[in-house]
């Protein structure tokens, strides 16, 4: 399985319209040459916060004997729990979708709305490490076919229709924006501690 649907909606248009008033005028936090954006939970409360890529900590030759925390902090990340601080740009209709999200028990954390500028492609990567629960979630507000999440399950597009999306950053992944237009994603970690989902639910003890 590449992606779950999740049983939530929400209007692209209203996030498109809020995306271009409040977000797109201001500096995005650029990570390479093609992919940046804006935070909308960061650890300060500033949208320029979180964005130091943290893939590296997963790598096994990174660091070798050192824990997962030591690596972390050696390049300047944090874990995803830290960035649930509203920045300046979660108001209006993009809070109420962070506080409809946060109701239905997913605990959004580091959400932010993330660029994919034409052309570009992500590296091949993972988010964590194999075992851990590693879930975020995907609202598409402005895309083209030629963007797709791809992994060893397969390739896939998701469309810009309010649909809300599930995807699993653990496993080795790359994004790509083959397209003659930018993609923007409204993207969070999250947990699913009240099996909303059917196949990515946090995993409890009893």
């Amino acid at each position: 399985m590449i992606f779950e649907k999740l049983p939530l909606q929400f209007d692209v248009a209203k996030l498109c319209a809020h995306l271009r008033r409040h977000v797109l005028h201001l500096p995005a936090q650029m990570e390479s040459e093609f992919f940046g954006g804006w935070s909308v939970l960061s650890s300060d409360g500033k949208f320029s916060d979180g964005w130091k890529p943290g893939a590296l900590a997963f790598e096994p030759t990174f660091m070798p004997g050192a824990s997962l925390d030591e690596k972390m902090s050696a390049i300047g990340v944090k874990r995803s729990a830290a960035y649930i601080h509203p920045t300046e740009i979660c108001e209006g209709y993009m809070r109420q979708v962070i506080d409809t999200i946060r109701d239905s028990g997913l605990h959004p954390m580091r959400a932010r709305i993330s660029m994919l500028k034409s052309g570009g492609q992500s590296s091949v990567h993972r988010d964590a490490p194999e075992g851990e629960y590693a879930v975020r979630l995907h609202i598409p507000l402005m895309t083209n076919e030629e963007c797709t999440f791809n992994c060893e399950e397969g390739s896939a597009h998701l469309p810009a229709d309010g649909s809300t999306y599930l995807l699993r950053v653990n496993r080795v992944h790359q994004v790509v924006n083959f397209g003659d237009s930018d993609r923007y994603h409204l993207i969070m970690s999250v947990r699913d501690t009240k099996a909303l989902s059917q196949f990515h639910r946090f995993p409890t003890t009893n």
